[in-house]
């Protein structure tokens, strides 16, 4: 009876660990282990120890209770000594591996976009870095566990500067300045603690809209001290380091669209919840490179244009998108964008033509109306709120294109704006919410592309309304009341179709028209696609000359060596008198 309590006392005061929980359970012959590690977790696990033992959990006084406060063991328990030993030892492990934060390993981020180093069960250290190379500065953060946050001694004894922004962890009032950091909390379970939010009205998740009706969260306020002192943590999307509560969550366009969600495992640190952000981060990871992979199944000849663009009101001219994170999810989704870097082969020599031009750069009539003829498929990011003609005559119009002029794209109902969904304000949530949920804007465009990719899929933020020529407004708000049911932060996983998805059977027609994206390669005046043929056969004339000429000098000189030597064994046999 003394094993019986024993068992039971470590099972209930020891913390266990996930790592603890799945050895455990699969000592005990467990089918299936629990969906999330948790108190309740811990309690099933429990639960499942000893029943597996024939035990009950007992209250133990002593280590010698009274017989009835334990059933006997079962003779399926004592059939293993070494299973016993084992269980037993594993419970008595110290939870030295769980980490402050909720994690277990040290860990870093993609290209060094942030780095984890524990210091002790205790103490876990945060290096956040910028998502690309322009960033030269980075920020430390300490989250600690113990009751007090750790004095100057123990900071020197780690290394750390006594200047360390410190958290205690888990933290429970949050505040969030930059909305699109919202997303990465409540991915993660914890929007109940956002309490302070940046710009409220912008907020399209249902759950936060009615927290902030309700009035348990409230418009962030830079200036109220009291309200700053109310949170134990803001999240930034810029450096803000004379703000001993402030976190930097970096924001950056010109990154491939899979550096963004790395910060969904920077701000589950701060709950104590890694172990579930690196969960939700895997899924959404996982579920971008399936959709990538099926798309590599299509044909290059099958491939189609897409074309991101967007209209300056201001100075009253288009741009294209074209930057890592637009370039990203297009190729991704199984096509090339307009515009985008391209090679031409010969003689060896990779040359870039002149299409490429910056992101947002403003480009002329004519290379708009060509881009647009020869697309499969727009994206338009235009803000057109506020203007009296319907958006598809404003566009046609902005186009450059008649009433009755036929654009193929259009007439096939393929121009997208990213206006799906909104709040009651008429506010999308795209750029709030796409930093960390790039996989279903991936989905969007390869739908949008192919219908029969996934016939019962809703379109997330691509507004297929736009071509009826409807507002945007026309669309259903997601609102307060939506969020007992909402599917808003939904992760699905994704299953491959890659064995059978070729894309479309036909080849989209060939691109027709001047410019840099027409069909001849020539320029209109933005770009210099005519001179690129010239360009390309100069170069490799002259790499060619090159490599001769350096093959002459090599022969040359290997020959005025050989003259050279022999030259100096005459003078040499002249030297030497013979005898």
């Amino acid at each position: 009876m003394i094993c019986c309590c024993f068992v039971s006392t470590v099972l209930s005061s020891t913390t266990l660990t996930h790592t603890h929980t799945l050895s455990l359970l699969f000592l005990l012959g467990s089918p299936r282990p629990p969906a999330r590690f948790s108190h309740s977790s811990a309690a099933f696990l429990r639960t499942r120890v000893l029943d597996s033992l024939s035990v009950s959990i007992c209250t133990c006084p002593s280590l010698t209770p009274p017989k009835s406060h334990c059933r006997a063991f079962s003779p399926l328990m004592l059939s293993s000594l070494t299973a016993l030993a084992a269980v037993a030892a594993l419970a008595l492990v110290p939870a030295a591996q769980a980490q402050c934060g909720g994690g277990f390993l040290e860990t870093n981020g993609a290209f060094n976009s942030f780095s984890v180093q524990n210091h002790g069960p205790d103490f876990t250290e945060i290096t956040v870095s910028g998502l690309n190379s322009a960033a030269i500065n980075s920020e430390r953060y300490l989250l600690y566990c113990t009751s007090a946050a750790p004095d100057g001694l123990t900071l020197t004894t780690m290394g750390l500067p006594s200047n360390m922004k410190m958290f205690k962890v888990p933290v429970t009032s949050v505040g969030v300045a930059g909305t699109y950091t919202s997303s990465y909390v409540e991915l993660g379970g914890e929007e109940s603690a956002i309490k302070v939010l940046e710009n409220p009205k912008n907020v399209v998740s249902p759950c936060l809209q009615a927290m902030v009706a309700n009035g348990s969260t409230v418009a962030l306020d830079d200036n109220n001290a009291t309200q700053y002192e109310s949170i134990n943590v803001a999240f930034r999307p810029y450096q803000h380091i004379a703000q001993p509560k402030d976190v930097w969550i970096p924001m950056s366009d010109d990154v491939d669209p899979m550096l963004k969600i790395e910060y969904i495992r920077v701000v589950s640190l701060f709950f104590g919840q890694a172990m579930k952000g690196q969960a939700v981060f895997n899924d959404i990871r996982n579920s971008y490179n399936v959709m990538a992979n099926d798309m590599k199944g299509i044909p290059a000849a099958n491939r189609k244009r897409i074309a991101w663009i967007k209209y300056d009101f201001s100075r009253k001219s288009w741009a294209i998108r074209n930057n890592p994170f637009t370039k990203g999810i297009i190729t991704a989704a199984g096509t090339s964008p307009i515009g985008r870097m391209q090679k031409v082969v010969g003689c060896g020599i990779t040359f870039p033509l002149k299409g490429d031009i910056p992101d947002n750069q403003a480009i002329s009539t004519e290379d708009i109306k060509t881009m647009i003829l020869n697309s499969q498929l727009v994206i338009d990011e235009t803000d057109l709120t506020g203007q009296s003609q319907s958006p598809s005559a404003l566009w046609r119009s902005l186009t450059g294109f008649g009433p009755s002029d036929s654009v193929p794209v259009f007439d096939q109902k393929q121009v997208f704006a990213l206006t799906k969904t909104l709040n009651e304000q008429g506010v999308s949530d795209y750029l709030y919410r796409v930093a960390a949920r790039p996989d279903l804007l991936l989905k969007d465009v390869i739908q949008a592309q192919y219908r029969n990719y996934s016939p019962l899929y809703k379109f997330t933020f691509l507004d297929e309304s736009f071509f009826y020529g409807t507002s945007p407004m026309d669309t259903p708000p997601e609102s307060a009341e939506m969020c007992p049911t909402s599917t808003y932060n939904d992760v699905e996983k994704a299953i491959p179709n890659a064995s059978w998805f070729t894309g479309d059977p036909t080849p989209p027609a060939p691109p027709v028209g001047g410019g840099i994206y027409g069909g001849d390669g020539s320029s209109s005046g933005q770009g210099g696609g005519s001179k690129t043929g010239i360009i390309v056969a100069v170069v490799c004339i002259a790499a060619i000359l090159g490599a001769g000429f350096a093959f002459a000098f090599f022969k040359w000189s290997k020959r005025a060596k050989e003259d050279r030597f022999i030259e100096l064994e005459e003078e040499m046999n002249n030297e030497i008198p013979l005898h």
